[in-house]
């Protein structure tokens, strides 16, 4: 424990200290009153370096759930509560599927009475092919026949011809034989043309056969287009969730007002029901002004306030910077701004897309630096300056800052630690040049 004497030591030095910071004051302030000249002292400061901004929440992602079914043949038989938390794959809206399973029996139907008709075209083609070998045979093996017997005609003749050469005629068997010869030709040539008659025939009706094959496969491949599309549109009757999310209710125009869907609706192809955000993972979008952009960069931390949830402060990071400027609306009064994107941490289900939050980015943080509040850096085209007291009187300082946020100004030239600074602009005649 300290004795009195210590302690009366102490005390004598601390009064002393503190008359000399009143006289130094009183020297400087004399002939001021306090409405007229604020003083403070320059010293080592820990401040942090913020921009300040508004913006809006959203979710990181969301889906716009729509009828996916082609024309107007959504009609709705069930949907979903609005404000309803689902999973992924939950079902979100079913659509009648009466239409799509008339349809898909009446298909089904067809498709076998198809596959039934190729069938008898195979068979029929198997037949046509069939007669066509036995017709073409026969028909090869009579030209051939007709042939063999007009060539031993023409041969006898010939033999009968060698022997009148010889000095043995017989003219009336070479004339019988002769109009025998001319009746087999005539007759080979019918076999002829009737044997390519009955090749192009059968040429044709093969051909006729074949067709009727390609048309039966290629009504099967129709029918089966049809049926898999329909059931395509049967699938498309149950709208499941794409992920977890809150069901919010899609306002359009309908029956000469806006409203929201309900059962018994008709809905077009790709017509809006429902959005779904992902609450689970938030952001905010904000707009920071051009002057602070250079503030910014990736990774930045923030802290997010709430408009709904004033107690509470979430905490989140920059995640995506914009490249191109808006001018801010009617609000912006002609600055320029760049969309924002903050991240916040956490899954909390309090929090809504279109919330209104208040975000401060965490840009940098000085500390242990000279400083002084940024009422007393004064401006005067680009230079600062700050005025000092000096003994009785005041002098324009001219000064270097660095960094800076609303309250406090860093101070790298020009002023050193202890050195008293007005807050207030003293008149000219009362600066010491």
């Amino acid at each position: 424990m300290l004795n009195k004497k210590k302690i009366g030591k102490w005390m004598i030095i601390a009064v002393a200290a503190l008359a000399a910071v009143w006289i130094s004051v009183h020297l400087v302030m004399s002939g001021h009153t306090d409405s007229d000249l604020q003083i403070t002292f320059v010293k080592p400061m820990n401040f942090d370096i913020t921009v300040n901004t508004i913006g809006t929440l959203d979710a990181e992602r969301s889906h716009v759930v729509s009828s996916t079914i082609k024309g107007d043949k959504g009609k709705i038989v069930y949907i979903i509560d609005e404000g309803t938390f689902v999973k992924n794959g939950e079902v979100l809206i079913k659509f009648d599927s009466a239409h799509f399973e008339a349809e898909m029996l009446r298909l089904d139907g067809e498709m076998r009475s198809r596959e039934a008709t190729v069938e008898a075209r195979k068979q029929l083609l198997e037949w046509e092919k069939s007669q066509a070998e036995g017709a073409i045979n026969t028909a090869e093996f009579d030209v051939k026949d007709a042939k063999q017997e007009y060539n031993r005609y023409v041969s006898y003749i010939g033999d009968m011809e060698e022997l009148g050469r010889k000095g043995l005629h017989y003219p009336n068997e070479i004339f019988q034989a002769k109009k025998k010869a001319e009746q087999l030709f005539a007759k080979q040539q019918r076999h002829e043309t009737l044997f390519e008659q009955i090749k192009k025939e059968s040429v044709f009706k093969i051909a006729a056969a074949m067709a009727e094959l390609s048309k039966a496969k290629n009504e099967i491949e129709t029918t089966k287009i049809a049926l898999d599309d329909i059931r395509e549109e049967l699938k498309k009757a149950v709208v499941h969730a794409p992920f977890p999310g809150i069901v919010v209710h899609y306002e359009t125009h309908r029956d000469n007002q806006k409203r929201k869907p309900r059962v018994g609706d008709s809905v077009w192809q790709n017509q809006p029901l429902l959005y779904l955000p992902d609450i689970s993972s938030m952001i905010v979008k904000t707009l920071v002004r051009e002057v602070d952009l250079h503030k910014i960069t990736k990774g930045q931390k923030a802290s997010i306030q709430v408009d709904a949830y004033p107690k509470m402060i979430f905490t989140g990071q920059v995640t995506s910077i914009g490249v191109l400027a808006s001018d801010g609306g009617e609000a912006g009064k002609g600055e320029k701004y760049f969309q924002v994107v903050v991240a916040i941490h956490g899954d909390n289900p309090n929090l809504r897309p279109g919330m209104t939050s208040r975000v401060i980015l965490h840009t940098d943080a000085a500390r242990n630096v000279l400083s002084v509040p940024v009422q007393a850096v004064f401006s005067e085209g680009a230079n600062k300056y700050c005025y000092v007291g000096k003994g009785q009187s005041i002098k324009k300082v001219k000064v270097e800052i660095g960094r800076q946020n609303e309250d406090y100004a860093e101070i790298v030239v020009g002023l050193k630690n202890g050195d008293m600074v007005s807050l207030t602009k003293p008149a000219a005649d009362e600066v010491k040049q």
